[in-house]
């Protein structure tokens, strides 16, 4: 199982949905290969007996990736430096990366299968050869300034290319490359949980050994990614270049997995515009377990004051910004409103403009951050209505879990929100703060026994599609059937069937 910025390191849905594969499925053994920003994230799970191997795969806060490399003892990794010379770099990577890199921004001259087939040949040439003493030549960075200032620069509506702008670019190539770096096990089945980096060792996994890749799409990752580059990259010509790597590398995985199983059947839009063959989507929903997720018998609370949560970390993904704002908007018509969002700030700037908006319209006694909590099904129970203002979703658990829980929802239509909640909650568009408010408010002014009866109906909603059982039997099935047709393959190949 392939990860990228998430199980086991950091918190959040995806990361759930690792673990509960992992701890329920003691009959397979998983070895996981976690990409990592840094190598100095703690660990946030303890893993299940049957994860045999964990394999950390920071691409920043290293000088060189052999510091967390898989050449051991050093003296394997001296070697690979002592066998990467100029003439090498020149002779036997040269011609791979210039190819690769024609394959990236020139997508109409190069069909899928050879641009697979290059990046079959970068990483075998990454297992012989040393990766810091390749990237980091002058060879390089000859070949990377040629292409992108002669070959590139005409297709992209900008000013002349600095010589900042090129070493920023191939500086970000150098890091997101590392995971080609890393040798593919010996396994039956590779399950990335991403379209994106780490899905690139199913790609190479599949074209070059033959194994069976299942790739899960929990959000869209190229739209997410989009998104994040419009805000995060300022120089138009390195923004374009991460498109078109971005572009690629799903592609590539829309291209060799064997199943593409988004976890909602919004995600098959995006899979469809980008030739996705409808035969290999399978749509499996993610569960959780109504026996911890259910309705809490709790102390009678004063009905001094409504309670609205919201539940997710602190991000610019998931509204929080919106929600405040639709906070001051209630307020006008429930005062003693508490609004209370548990979850971890991930983006401290993004946290920090939340506060400044809580102050900015005085909401210091209404809006209250309540930090992380191991017990959500006590606060799904305790409130009288779950709020979530996410911009962008693929399907969270936390609408299923507030689902079991039986709580009164509205939530924003971003990704398979609508499709979990059918007609049993309040849905509004993304980014427009009144109507979430109004949404709010009408949800406020209902008697409680009447949002107890629409938080019934969600539950039995959830019990029939969204429970783990459902998940991970899917999944099991789903293994079985993909090493089952690799065999018969391999038999057929051999001339044995």
């Amino acid at each position: 199982m392939t990860t990228e910025g998430t199980y086991p390191f950091l918190g959040g849905g995806v990361s759930t949905w690792c673990h509960e594969l992992t701890t329920q499925m003691p009959e397979v053994d998983f070895k996981i290969l976690a990409i990592v920003a840094n190598p100095y994230l703690p660990q946030q799970y303890q893993l299940a007996p049957n994860v045999t191997q964990l394999l950390k795969v920071p691409l920043w806060g290293t000088e060189d990736p052999i510091e967390y490399g898989w050449r051991f003892p050093f003296s394997r990794a001296l070697k690979s430096k002592i066998a990467t010379t100029g003439t090498v770099i020149d002779r036997r990577f040269i011609p791979i990366f210039e190819q690769l890199l024609m394959g990236i921004l020139s997508p109409e001259v190069m069909d899928i299968h050879t641009l697979g087939q290059t990046f079959v040949a970068i990483h075998k040439y990454f297992l012989r050869y040393d990766y810091h003493k390749t990237m980091m030549s002058i060879e390089v960075w000859k070949c990377f300034q040629k292409l992108v200032t002669t070959g590139w620069q005409s297709q992209i509506e900008t000013n002349r290319i600095t010589l900042g702008e090129i070493t920023e670019t191939l500086r970000l190539l150098y890091r997101l490359f590392i995971p080609l770096n890393v040798p593919i096990p010996m396994v039956d089945t590779i399950h990335s949980s991403a379209a994106s980096y780490c899905g690139l060792l199913g790609v190479i996994g599949k074209i070059e050994y033959r194994i069976p890749y299942l790739l899960t799409e929990h959000g869209t990752n190229i739209r997410e990614q989009y998104l994040n580059l419009r805000t995060s990259i300022p120089s138009v010509f390195v923004r374009r270049f991460l498109h078109y790597l971005v572009s690629a590398v799903v592609k590539l995985n829309y291209h060799f997995a064997d199943v593409v199983a988004p976890v909602c059947k919004y995600n098959t839009r995006w899979e469809g515009w980008w030739e996705v063959p409808p035969e290999k989507i399978k749509v499996i929903y993610n569960g959780a377990d109504p026996q911890k997720f259910k309705p809490q018998q709790l102390p009678d609370r004063p009905n001094i004051h409504p309670i609205v949560i919201n539940m997710g970390l602190i991000f610019a993904l998931k509204g929080q910004l919106n929600l405040i704002e639709a906070a001051a908007i209630v307020c006008n018509k429930f005062p003693d409103v508490e609004f209370k969002l548990y979850g971890k700030p991930s983006d401290p700037d993004y946290f920090e403009r939340c506060q400044q908006k809580i102050a900015e319209h005085q909401l210091e006694n209404n809006v209250k951050f309540a930090g992380f909590t191991s017990e959500p099904w006590q606060v799904y129970s305790a409130a009288d209505l779950v709020v979530m203002s996410s911009i962008s979703e693929g399907f969270p658990y936390a609408v299923i879990e507030a689902m079991l829980c039986g709580a009164a929802i509205v939530a924003t239509d971003v990704g398979g929100v609508a499709e979990a909640l059918g007609d049993t909650g309040s849905i509004v568009p993304a980014n427009h703060p009144v109507e979430l408010a109004e949404a709010i408010v009408q949800m406020l002014s209902l008697t409680p026994a009447q949002r107890t009866a629409i938080g019934q109906k969600s539950r039995d909603r959830a019990l029939d599609l969204f429970t783990l059982k459902k998940c991970v039997q899917t999944y099991f099935e789903l293994y079985q059937q993909l090493i089952r047709q690799a065999r018969i393959s391999e038999l057929k190949l051999h001339g044995k069937l």
